[in-house]
């Protein structure tokens, strides 16, 4: 085989050429998706009951604009914010703004209800300023514009589902066109899915170049010889495109999980390359005179077999992630596997092909260069100390094994979307403020049909209400029944009986709705109530929108509704958290024993025994409840990002092992005993195991200057994680071997 790859060079590097050009003409034609929905089954009830909300209330969107400052009541910012609704209601692709200045003022007069408006006009006098603060914190319609403290004041842009969120730029060209004093924030789901997709493209803009600038220094640092920098660069460089072009073909769209893949080919993809780079200058510095072409053959011929099994092992654990659930992580891990795939059959047949035109190093440079560094230094230490304490390092593995186990039982699971954005960001503070000081930028619905205007649903609404405002996660709670009440005012008198009151029959509740309908407010109705009055729903904001907070909430309305025939279900954006929350759980398992059982199975067959596998997988496990340990112990939750972690460190982390065991066996071959084979091994491959897994960190570090904290957190783990098989491979795997001296090793 290494014959033809010499005298197939060209043919070889062309075609290779070809594959990379084709997959670059598709990316062009890829799109991100930046809905966090969109990454689960349709098949989830949530999202069934979300779809049947908006068939029943419309389809729209709510988009926050906020004004922030010391005091907003002043003439200056309430002309701003007219300004603003003025402007913002010529955009297409908002349906309707709702603001302060549609809110109606209810009274009697003459024993008739009586609507106005509530601005009708803008105080000009400080009193006046104080006068309107006291009649906003009265009104109902008004006062859900403005924070308690009167330090935000906003306007609600309802968005139909089927306009872009691209409607955001629109909108922030509208702010910048009416500029002020005040801060401006946005806030709501459109504008979070806006950033989510902001921030990946600027993920990958701002990552991918220093993933690549660091592999460039890395590789240089190692090899000093620029043959050795632009072969594994330029096969990593091709493996991305090609995964990019896939990616286009398939009609796959770019979503959260696709930051990783580049990253994820940059650090395990040039590793191959690494190793025939490495043995080319072995080869090209030995006293043995050789010809460039002859050690493109010999550098083929020595390594094939052992990068082969790395590269099959590490696609089987990445392909682990077909078991996912969520589909960009299916995706991700075919994805990446493909990618290293071609990156594998790059390093084996073009990289010798490409490496045979160019010319050979002189090798008076190479010579007498060899000195023991301060890594041989260390690794003679480590040799010696692996031999001489084997039990005491079984030991401290064990201890350390189980802290992780402890800590796992402290892991929490948590894909609120609000968290992909550190506090710091534009989208942490909004939210944060929402969360603050207008009750929640999540929304569960409670949705009743039947007679849902008659007192005895009504006032059922409104007990229901009562109790759930007690949750301390919930932040407002509003129904018909709110606005029944509010309506009664222009009915009675404030001694009158009935003031601020349910009706006592469904006739008179109909006539205050339809009165309030006539008068032009068919959009605050529509809030709560179907056109034909047989839907009726309670929304219940969320201040705290984390898992653990909408499952407490959620048991809560169950248990309070558990009997009422006219309550059909709850349903809303953090419930669909909720359930994939219960997706990344299953799918963490079920992709943790499908990578397990490849590596077990590969490995047994490989090595002839099914002893092998497990001691190859013994590394790995102790990682993984290491990992997951630290995460339970310092409160980093397990989410969609995070639990696609032991799938990859199982892909990465069994090559170390396995080119202990290699070496090892190797050595045992020749002769030597456990102890001296060990010292030997370490002394040999352990250099190459440490380049490699320090490539591998070095490559997974630009995470952690991600835009998203689930991928910074990622990039924090992973480097733990594979360190701790790093760690494994050179003390606990050379300690079990010492002392249970493995047949299939000798």
């Amino acid at each position: 085989m290494q014959d033809k790859i010499i005298k197939y060079r060209s043919i070889i590097v062309i075609a290779a050429t070809v594959i990379t050009l084709l997959s670059l003409l598709l990316i062009p034609r890829l799109q991100i998706n930046a809905n966090v929905d969109d990454y689960v089954p349709d098949t989830i009830k949530n999202k069934i009951y979300l779809k049947e909300l908006d068939s029943i209330f419309g389809g729209s969107e709510m988009i926050l604009l906020m004004l922030n400052a010391e005091d907003v009541v002043n003439a200056t910012t309430l002309n701003r914010l007219e300004s603003l609704a003025t402007d913002l209601s010529t955009l297409e692709g908002l349906d309707r703004i709702i603001s302060p200045f549609n809110a109606q003022e209810i009274s009697i007069e003459d024993g008739l209800m009586s609507m106005t408006p509530f601005f009708e006009d803008i105080p000009d006098s400080q009193a006046g300023f104080e006068a309107l603060k006291k009649r906003i914190a009265s009104n109902s319609m008004a006062n859900r514009f403005f924070s308690d403290d009167f330090s935000l004041v906003s306007l609600v842009l309802i968005k139909n589902t089927g306009t872009p969120d691209i409607i955001i730029d629109e909108i922030k060209e509208v702010i910048a066109a009416n500029p002020g004093k005040e801060e401006t924030l946005i806030g709501g789901l459109p504008f979070i899915r806006h950033s989510i997709s902001g921030n990946i493209l600027n993920d990958l803009i701002v990552l991918l170049p220093i993933a690549m600038f660091l592999m460039v220094f890395m590789l240089y640092f190692s090899f000093r010889e620029w043959k050795g920098v632009f072969m594994p660069f330029l096969i990593v460089l091709m493996s991305i495109i090609l995964s990019f072009g896939l990616m286009a073909f398939f009609g796959w769209k770019i979503s959260l999980f696709s930051i990783l893949m580049p990253i994820m080919i940059i650090a395990i993809a040039n590793d191959y390359g690494i190793h025939l780079i490495a043995h080319y200058q072995e080869l090209a510095g030995a006293e043995e005179s050789l010809s460039m072409k002859e050690i493109c053959k010999q550098i083929y011929k020595d390594l094939k077999k052992p990068i082969l099994i790395t590269g099959v092992t590490t696609i089987g654990g990445i392909l682990g992630l077909l078991s996912h659930t969520m589909m960009p992580a299916a995706e991700l891990g075919v994805l990446t596997a493909i990618g290293i795939g071609f990156a594998l059959l790059l390093s084996l047949w073009f990289l010798p092909a490409m490496l045979s035109f160019f010319k050979l190093k002189d090798k008076g440079s190479a010579k007498g260069k060899k000195k023991n560094s301060v890594l041989d230094r260390g690794l003679v230490r480590m040799g010696n100390w692996v031999t001489g304490h084997p039990k005491t390092i079984i030991a401290s593995a064990v201890f350390v094994t189980i802290i992780g186990v402890v800590g796992v039982f402290f892991l929490k699971v948590d894909t609120n979307v609000e968290s992909y954005f550190s506090a710091k960001s534009e989208v942490g503070r909004s939210t944060k403020l929402i969360n603050e000081k207008f009750g929640g930028s999540q929304f569960i619905s409670l949705l009743f049909s039947g007679d849902v205007l008659t007192p005895e649903v009504m006032k059922r609404m409104e007990f229901y209400e009562k109790e759930i405002i007690k949750d301390p996660a919930v932040g407002l709670v509003s129904s018909p029944v709110s606005l029944v009440k509010e309506l009664s005012k222009g009915f009675y008198e404030l001694t009158e009986e009935g003031y601020n009151e349910i009706p006592e029959t469904s006739e008179e509740i109909y006539q205050l709705i339809e009165m309030f309908s006539l008068g032009g407010n068919e959009d605050d109705i529509s809030q709560f109530l179907d056109y034909n009055y047989e839907n009726a729903r309670i929304l219940i904001s969320l201040k705290d929108g984390s898992n653990s907070a909408n499952k407490r909430v959620l048991k809560k309305i169950n248990t309070l509704t558990k009997d009422d025939p006219n309550v059909r279900y709850a349903a809303g954006a953090g419930l669909t958290e909720i359930e994939l929350a219960d997706i990344v759980v299953k799918g963490q398992i079920k992709s943790l024993i499908f990578a397990l059982a490849v590596v077990f199975i590969i490995l047994s067959f490989v090595l002839r025994s099914p002893k092998a596998g497990l001691l190859s997988g013994l590394p790995i496990t102790i990682a993984i409840v290491v990992l997951f340990g630290l995460m339970g112990i310092f409160g980093i939750a397990l989410d969609i990002a995070t639990a696609l972690l032991s799938s990859i460190m199982i892909g990465v982390g069994v090559d170390y092992t396995i080119h202990f065991l290699w070496r090892f066996k190797t050595e045992r071959s020749r002769g030597h005993d456990h102890r001296k084979a060990v010292r030997i091994t370490l002394n040999t491959s352990g250099r190459g195991i440490i380049i490699n897994a320090l490539s591998v960190i070095v490559g997974f570090m630009p995470l952690i200057l991600s835009n998203f904290t689930p991928l910074k957190y990622f990039g924090a783990l992973i480097v733990i994680s594979i360190t701790t098989c790093l760690i494994s491979s050179l003390f606990l795997v050379p300690a079990i071997v010492i002392l249970t001296r493995p047949e299939f090793l000798e």
